[in-house]
């Protein structure tokens, strides 16, 4: 419950930031709150002898915690492009961005979605099979676990709606109308390398949706038995 908590809190400040790369790191947060909650339950069904639902809550923790190093360092190295093509990295001074530097805002927008778990990225697999471990919590014994599983499903939702508003908000502000400020006006596109490293993440959190039973298979051996 505490985790679930945890990755609420993190989006609110996040949601409230006015500084591209601390959102981020806020958003890094409840991330973190998801993959315990999944550690969490992973260790309850275990001790409670339901195996079954223990294996889909590791399977979604371990997966998880992959595809956040792929959407988060996306994420980042969009934020560091941004930096580096503006000099600013406050909301207030940035802004139309999308004309400036397509390509970065392309490959941003993709990151945005993965990290919002919408399909058919990477985030939506490991967060839906969360979900699907948290709806195993009625076949707990204990009237608490019982209790509380509706309860930290019901506070994932909230965090998973959180995590859309936040980075509609930061992709809206950051490439979207018009340039708040000179620095934005006169931005430049990143480097080809940059680009290229972006697009190599981009390309991971696609197939990592579309391809999350391979994923799968290949984390088989570290689930609980």
């Amino acid at each position: 419950m505490l985790c679930a908590v945890t990755a609420v809190l993190g989006l609110l400040y996040a949601l409230l930031d006015q500084d591209l790369k601390r959102t981020l790191a806020y958003s890094t947060v409840e991330n973190i709150g998801i993959i315990f909650v999944g550690l969490g339950l992973a260790i309850a069904f275990k001790t409670t002898g339901l195996a079954a639902a223990a294996a889909v809550a590791m399977a979604a923790t371990l997966l998880h915690a992959l595809n956040h190093s792929w959407f988060k360092s996306l994420l980042f190295l969009g934020a560091g492009a941004v930096l580096h093509g503006t000099g600013r990295r406050d909301y207030d001074g940035l802004g139309g961005l999308i004309h400036r530097m397509p390509g970065t805002a392309a490959l941003f927008l993709v990151g945005a979605l993965s990290i919002s778990a919408l399909p058919p990225f990477n985030g939506f697999v490991s967060e839906w099979l969360l979900f699907q471990a948290v709806l195993s919590g009625p076949n707990f014994s204990e009237p608490l676990l019982r209790f509380m599983s509706p309860a930290v499903g019901a506070m994932l939702a909230l965090a998973a709606a959180l995590a859309a508003a936040c980075f509609v908000r930061a992709f809206g502000i950051v490439f979207l109308g018009r340039p708040r400020s000179t620095a934005a006006a006169e931005a430049h596109e990143a480097t080809r390398p940059q680009l290229v490293a972006m697009g190599i993440l981009a390309a991971l959190c696609l197939l990592g949706g579309l391809f999350a039973s391979v994923t799968i298979d290949a984390i088989q051996p570290l689930l609980m038995k």
